[in-house]
């Protein structure tokens, strides 16, 4: 039973990814803002429910969340955009935790082997502190520590705390800054790349949360992939 059950959870998220592709490119959406700025401006009254849902299945749509987010300022504005794309990221957060410390648990456990337990160790030592961070940093490997938070044994509450406060925090800096492209050098744009840039170097330059972003656990390093 437990091979069927590996089995079909590999063909099940074999089968997600190949169907997201599949919608992505009936849907004609490509990887830049402009494509996804035009085929969300397209979509209507629908348009605020279908970017939630495409930034919280981004993963299985293969649409990276450094594209999507700006796409939602230009969009919504800043500020819808900012709520939006927290939305999103809140889902797929959830959803990940969820299959994580469910059903697909054990088997991530037994498939990732010591990895596993290189992302689970500082998760246990920083917790929610660590989700909230990778979360709220622009570059921040926040997927992979959704579900190693649900691998890791997280506390529910404190892991949906952490996950609202820095999906707002990463949603504003990417909304802002692309809700201000199409300004591009005047006094707004300049004020939303100072943000920007100072979200993502700030927590570079604190020791500790530098080894945190990084994935760095005394001597071992956790290789994570491109964030979606």
């Amino acid at each position: 039973m437990k091979g069927a059950h590996s089995f079909a959870i590999v063909i099940a998220v074999a089968a997600a990814f190949v169907a997201g592709g599949l919608i992505r490119g009936w849907l004609g959406v490509e990887l830049d803002v402009h494509s996804i700025r035009s085929w969300v401006g397209g979509l209507g009254p629908m348009a605020p429910l279908l970017f939630v849902t495409i930034v919280a299945f981004r993963q299985f749509l293969l649409l990276p969340s450094v594209l999507l987010l700006p796409a939602g300022g230009i969009c919504f504005g800043a500020s819808l955009g900012t709520v939006l794309g927290a939305a999103g990221i809140l889902i797929s957060g959830v959803v990940g935790f969820s299959l994580a410390r469910g059903i697909a648990g054990d088997w991530l456990r037994r498939r990732l082997g010591p990895a596993a337990r290189r992302v689970e160790r500082p998760l246990r030592r920083a917790g929610p502190v660590l989700v909230g961070i990778a979360t709220a940093h622009p570059a921040g490997p926040m997927t992979l520590l959704h579900w190693g938070a649900g691998l890791s044994g997280v506390r529910v509450i404190p892991f949906l705390l952490a996950l609202t406060a820095g999906g707002l925090v990463r949603s504003f800096v990417y909304s802002f800054f692309g809700s201000t492209l199409l300004d591009f050098g005047s006094a707004r744009f300049l004020l939303a790349t100072g943000i920007f840039a100072a979200a993502v170097l700030g927590p570079l330059a604190h020791p500790g949360l530098r080894r945190q972003l990084l994935g760095i656990d005394g001597q071992d390093r956790v290789h994570v992939p491109a964030e979606v």
